[in-house]
């Protein structure tokens, strides 16, 4: 199993130009990955990228990406020259994401995120998205990507807000490069049962799992079904990134784009040391739950 943390847990802006600096903290509190959102990635300089690369090398950190499309990348647009808009600038993307080595792309990417325009025509938006993915899912092929729609809850979509049409999705388009990402502080919401839902989508096409508390602070004890969540992707074999998608800044673009963030969510006095602190002490409640399940599993056979 692989552990990733989003750079948004050290900053309130969403984005930043210091990406070396979290990639070397990130291997610090004992993670493998860090996940980083898109926008900026089309528009990086080669110097940059040359740094943000050579940092990976150094503390042996993975890179992923991460976001939500906006109207202008809305791929399921029912006007064809928007969708066909849409996936050309999702493919010079694809080419952004190679040249950062990226082999991972997880979000809102198969419609406009906190669009609900057109919401009465899901089924037109379904194949507006498919006929989208399938190109797109031809050239991630091509550059070794894996394309994963992030199941989110109806406040943010009125498209994937369950495993169930996740995969419905997944099948009209049917592409290997085109699969899913489930996030537990989603699924607590949208979902009857949080193991179903991960056996729903299986090992196959589950390439990306989100973890955060139901406040979306850092995973911790308490009413989180962790136990549950854990235990059906140790009995699917998953494998691939947990990664911690805490959101628990104001006054920054994760409070105002998205991540709705409209009060203190860190205690009074929180320095860099008490965050990574708190982090490691995070990452360790949850390689606890995931190896107790994994040795679970492994005396059941």
């Amino acid at each position: 199993m692989k552990y990733g943390i989003c750079y948004c847990y050290w900053n309130k802006n969403w984005e930043g130009n210091d990406y070396p600096k979290y990639i070397e903290r990130a291997r610090r509190c004992g993670f493998d990955g860090l996940e980083i959102v898109f926008g900026r990635m089309l528009y990086m300089e080669k110097p940059e990228i040359d740094e943000i690369l050579a940092a990976c090398r150094e503390y042996d950190i993975e890179l992923y990406a991460t976001g939500g499309f906006g109207k202008d990348m809305d791929v399921a647009a029912l006007d064809e020259g928007e969708r066909e808009r849409a996936v050309e600038k999702s493919l010079r993307y694809l080419e952004a994401f190679n040249r950062l080595g990226i082999r991972n792309f997880s979000g809102d990417n198969y419609g406009a995120w906190g669009d609900f325009e057109h919401a009465d025509k899901k089924e037109q938006l379904f194949e507006q998205a498919a006929k989208s993915l399938r190109v797109i899912g031809r050239a991630a092929g091509d550059l070794g990507v894996s394309w994963n729609m992030e199941v989110v809850n109806r406040f943010e979509t009125c498209m994937l807000n369950t495993a169930d049409e996740a995969m419905k999705l997944v099948r009209m388009v049917d592409d290997p490069n085109v699969n899913v990402i489930l996030d537990i502080f989603h699924s607590m919401i949208e979902e009857n049962d949080i193991a179903a839902a991960i056996r729903t989508v299986g090992k196959e096409r589950l390439m990306h799992y989100h973890l955060g508390s139901n406040n979306r602070r850092l995973p911790q004890p308490g009413f989180m079904p962790w136990e549950d969540a854990f235990g059906a992707l140790a009995g699917i074999g998953y494998d691939r990134c947990l990664s911690f998608e805490p959101l628990v800044w104001s006054g920054g673009t994760v409070a105002t784009v998205g991540g709705c963030v409209w009060r203190d969510m860190l205690p009074a006095g929180t320095d860099d040391a008490e965050m990574d602190r708190m982090l490691k002490e995070s990452l360790a409640f949850v390689k606890g739950i995931v190896e107790k399940k994994q040795n679970e599993l492994a005396q059941a056979h």
